[in-house]
Protein backbone atom coordinates (compact mmCIF):
# COMPACT_ATOMS: atom_id res chain seq x y z
CA UNK A 1 0.00 0.00 0.00
CA UNK A 2 0.97 3.51 -0.74
CA UNK A 3 -0.07 6.67 0.72
CA UNK A 4 -0.05 9.77 -0.55
CA UNK A 5 -1.79 13.24 0.67
CA UNK A 6 -2.77 15.99 -0.93
CA UNK A 7 -4.23 18.30 1.74
CA UNK A 8 -4.78 22.45 2.53
CA UNK A 9 -3.94 23.61 5.89
CA UNK A 10 -3.01 26.94 6.58
CA UNK A 11 -1.06 25.14 9.84
CA UNK A 12 2.13 25.03 8.11
CA UNK A 13 3.73 28.83 7.67
CA UNK A 14 6.18 29.66 4.82
CA UNK A 15 9.93 30.22 6.46
CA UNK A 16 11.04 33.34 4.61
CA UNK A 17 13.12 32.11 1.41
CA UNK A 18 13.16 28.58 2.11
CA UNK A 19 12.49 28.04 -1.43
CA UNK A 20 16.01 29.28 -1.95
CA UNK A 21 17.38 26.03 -0.73
CA UNK A 22 14.85 23.74 -3.07
CA UNK A 23 13.22 25.34 -5.87
CA UNK A 24 11.58 28.05 -6.73
CA UNK A 25 7.98 27.90 -5.69
CA UNK A 26 8.93 24.65 -3.47
CA UNK A 27 7.85 25.02 0.19
CA UNK A 28 7.13 22.46 3.03
CA UNK A 29 9.80 22.86 5.57
CA UNK A 30 6.98 23.66 8.45
CA UNK A 31 5.54 20.27 7.09
CA UNK A 32 8.76 18.28 6.87
CA UNK A 33 9.33 19.36 10.53
CA UNK A 34 5.99 18.95 12.01
CA UNK A 35 5.73 15.17 10.28
CA UNK A 36 9.78 14.63 11.50
CA UNK A 37 8.65 15.35 15.43
CA UNK A 38 5.37 13.25 14.81
CA UNK A 39 7.41 10.47 13.97
CA UNK A 40 10.62 10.66 16.26
CA UNK A 41 7.34 10.59 18.77
CA UNK A 42 6.71 6.75 17.00
CA UNK A 43 10.33 5.35 16.76
CA UNK A 44 12.07 7.64 13.57
CA UNK A 45 15.50 8.78 14.28
CA UNK A 46 14.30 11.65 11.69
CA UNK A 47 16.60 14.20 9.59
CA UNK A 48 14.98 16.93 7.53
CA UNK A 49 16.73 18.29 4.20
CA UNK A 50 16.04 20.37 1.11
CA UNK A 51 15.64 18.24 -2.00
CA UNK A 52 14.84 20.13 -5.53
CA UNK A 53 11.00 18.97 -5.57
CA UNK A 54 10.63 20.76 -1.57
CA UNK A 55 11.73 18.65 1.94
CA UNK A 56 12.58 15.55 2.73
CA UNK A 57 12.00 13.93 6.10
CA UNK A 58 14.77 10.64 6.02
CA UNK A 59 13.27 8.32 8.67
CA UNK A 60 16.20 5.89 8.33
CA UNK A 61 19.70 4.48 6.77
CA UNK A 62 20.58 1.27 6.42
CA UNK A 63 20.81 -0.76 3.20
CA UNK A 64 18.03 1.70 2.05
CA UNK A 65 17.14 5.45 2.04
CA UNK A 66 13.70 5.71 3.77
CA UNK A 67 11.85 9.18 4.02
CA UNK A 68 8.74 11.18 3.96
CA UNK A 69 8.55 13.61 0.91
CA UNK A 70 6.65 17.39 1.51
CA UNK A 71 6.25 19.94 -1.00
CA UNK A 72 3.68 21.83 -2.29
CA UNK A 73 1.84 21.80 -5.46
CA UNK A 74 3.38 25.04 -7.46
CA UNK A 75 0.62 27.55 -9.26
CA UNK A 76 0.80 30.42 -10.96
CA UNK A 77 -0.06 32.42 -7.53
CA UNK A 78 3.24 30.63 -5.94
CA UNK A 79 5.49 30.98 -9.21
CA UNK A 80 4.63 35.26 -9.06
CA UNK A 81 4.92 35.35 -5.42
CA UNK A 82 8.20 37.10 -3.73
CA UNK A 83 9.36 37.38 0.00
CA UNK A 84 7.46 40.38 0.30
CA UNK A 85 4.79 39.28 -1.49
CA UNK A 86 4.46 35.40 -0.59
CA UNK A 87 1.46 33.17 -1.56
CA UNK A 88 -1.58 32.81 0.91
CA UNK A 89 -1.19 29.83 2.74
CA UNK A 90 -4.53 29.30 2.64
CA UNK A 91 -4.23 28.38 -1.20
CA UNK A 92 -0.93 26.16 -0.73
CA UNK A 93 -1.85 22.61 -1.24
CA UNK A 94 0.45 20.51 0.23
CA UNK A 95 1.85 17.05 -0.71
CA UNK A 96 3.28 14.54 1.32
CA UNK A 97 4.43 10.98 0.21
CA UNK A 98 6.58 7.90 1.27
CA UNK A 99 9.66 6.54 -0.30
CA UNK A 100 12.27 4.05 0.25
CA UNK A 101 15.38 3.74 -2.25
CA UNK A 102 18.79 1.88 -1.95
CA UNK A 103 21.70 4.18 -3.09
CA UNK A 104 23.82 3.81 -5.99
CA UNK A 105 26.93 3.33 -4.12
CA UNK A 106 24.94 0.57 -1.91
CA UNK A 107 26.23 -2.31 -4.38
CA UNK A 108 26.13 -5.10 -1.62
CA UNK A 109 22.31 -4.17 -0.99
CA UNK A 110 21.62 -3.88 -4.54
CA UNK A 111 22.75 -7.72 -4.62
CA UNK A 112 21.00 -8.77 -1.48
CA UNK A 113 17.93 -6.83 -3.31
CA UNK A 114 18.26 -8.54 -6.57
CA UNK A 115 18.54 -12.29 -4.88
CA UNK A 116 15.28 -11.60 -2.25
CA UNK A 117 17.64 -11.26 0.70
CA UNK A 118 16.77 -7.45 1.14
CA UNK A 119 12.83 -6.20 2.10
CA UNK A 120 12.05 -2.77 1.28
CA UNK A 121 8.37 -3.37 1.22
CA UNK A 122 7.72 -4.21 4.92
CA UNK A 123 9.50 -0.86 6.12
CA UNK A 124 7.87 1.08 3.57
CA UNK A 125 4.73 -0.06 4.75
CA UNK A 126 5.27 0.08 8.01
CA UNK A 127 6.83 4.02 7.39
CA UNK A 128 2.48 4.41 5.07
CA UNK A 129 0.88 3.04 8.46
CA UNK A 130 3.16 5.59 11.03
CA UNK A 131 2.82 8.63 8.04
CA UNK A 132 -1.42 7.61 8.38
CA UNK A 133 -1.67 7.99 12.28
CA UNK A 134 0.07 11.57 12.09
CA UNK A 135 -2.69 12.37 9.84
CA UNK A 136 -5.98 11.04 11.54
CA UNK A 137 -4.73 11.24 14.90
Amino acid sequence: MEDKYWFKSNAFKLQGAEDELTNPGRFGKSLAEWLSTELQKLNYETEVIPEDWGWCVVCERSDYLLWVGCGNIVTEEILDSTIENPPNVENITWHVFTGIEIPFFKLKSRFKKFVGKLDITSPKVKLDQALRSCFIT
